[in-house]
């Protein structure tokens, strides 16, 4: 019998069904974060909706337009807000379609006028944030306003009216450093963040975010959050970067999934992704009496070239499948009683630019009773 501290793989030749990965969840697909004209976009609400439903065949998409902008009137219009609200009304058909009403907070002193100061004091940087509602509310709460102008004020409001927050396209130089700067609290209201690629390729040039790094910083000093994926679109073309784990396609279906972090992002390719600790889903924080038995399942669109077990910001076990499925059992013996974990997958699959196909499961918090 193999020893316990070794992992037991089985590479899985059977084809899964998209919902049979989480026996009393269905997964569906959506998309975090994009713009329309009605900021710094392209397109209408419509073409925005439409694309999402008819062309990207997504389950369900946040629009996010800025709060306020660069140019004149400098913010949102309720008028443009109340009409975006109209808009997701009209397109929601549950059980087929769910769009959410949401914007993109936008603190950054680089976007800020003269002709409306932010700041008595010294400029901070809280980066951008996405706000979204269950129902609808009256007004954005924007960062251009003095009583909504820091993240603790933010979900303050957001919070009395059922909104979630996640933190967007973390930035690791000085424009990010204030970006997870928020009493703890409010976990429970800022609930996820942007996840994508530490490099990346575009038209021949590489970019480095450290976005990966950058959470497991912020993961390994206390904080909590899951992880969702997002084009960030500013043509109008959503596209699937987030999987949620709900009981049903509905508003508040997706909304108590995503306020629990039963959520995943992928990059590029639609990866099925099952992660469970002592049968706990990702998002959750458990209590175990032995060391944590981890099991991962995984259905990708093509072979699989790396699958990594995260703990504690360090990798505590990968493996190199080679196939388009694998599934993992692994019992870390080594559990010091208080950890968190998640895992990462990468596909050998190329997209134009020299981008391979990922996916990030939020993390599992596991502490020893």
């Amino acid at each position: 019998m193999l020893n316990r501290k070794i992992a037991f793989l089985v590479l899985s030749v059977a084809v899964l069904a998209t919902a049979s990965a989480h026996a009393q969840y269905h997964i569906y697909w959506g998309d975090m974060h994009g713009h329309t004209a009605n900021s710094d976009g392209k397109g209408s609400l419509d073409d925005y909706f439409t694309h999402a439903r008819d062309a990207a065949r997504l389950d369900f998409v946040v629009v996010s337009d800025h709060d306020f902008g660069n140019a004149a009137p400098w913010h949102m219009p309720k008028e443009t807000w109340t009409l975006t609200q109209d808009k997701v009304d009209q397109y929601t058909v549950n059980g087929k379609f769910i769009p959410i009403a949401g914007y993109e907070w936008t603190s950054q002193p680089k976007y800020w006028t003269p002709e409306e100061p932010i700041f008595t004091g010294p400029a901070k940087f809280y980066n951008h944030k996405n706000v979204y509602f269950p129902a609808r509310v009256d007004y954005v709460f924007s960062a251009k306003n003095a009583a909504y102008n820091s993240p603790n004020l933010l979900a303050e409001a957001v919070q009395k009216v059922g909104g979630l927050i996640q933190n967007n396209h973390l930035d690791p130089g000085p424009e990010g450093r204030d970006q997870f700067d928020y009493d703890p609290a409010y976990a429970s209201v800022i609930v996820n963040t942007e996840m994508w690629p530490d490099t990346m390729q575009y038209k021949g040039k590489t970019y480095t975010g450290n976005t990966e790094k950058t959470l497991r910083d912020f993961l390994n000093q206390g904080g909590k959050t899951g992880f969702v994926g997002s084009t960030d679109t500013h043509e109008g073309k959503p596209a699937a970067k987030t999987a949620v784990l709900a009981g049903e396609l509905t508003r508040p279906a997706i909304f108590e999934a995503l306020r629990h972090r039963r959520n995943y992002a992928v990059f590029n390719a639609k990866i099925v992704l099952d992660f469970k600790i002592d049968g706990h889903v990702m998002g959750e924080e458990i209590e175990i009496q032995d060391k944590p038995r981890i099991a991962v399942d995984v259905q990708g669109t093509d072979k699989i070239e790396e699958v990594v077990l995260v703990r504690d910001g360090t990798v505590l076990h990968s493996l190199q499948p080679g196939t388009s499925n694998a599934k993992v059992d692994y019992v870390d013996e080594a559990f010091s009683g208080n950890s968190y974990y998640y895992v990462r997958v990468i596909q050998a699959d190329k997209d134009e630019h020299g981008n391979r196909s990922h996916a990030w499961s939020s993390p599992i918090w596991v502490k020893q009773r």
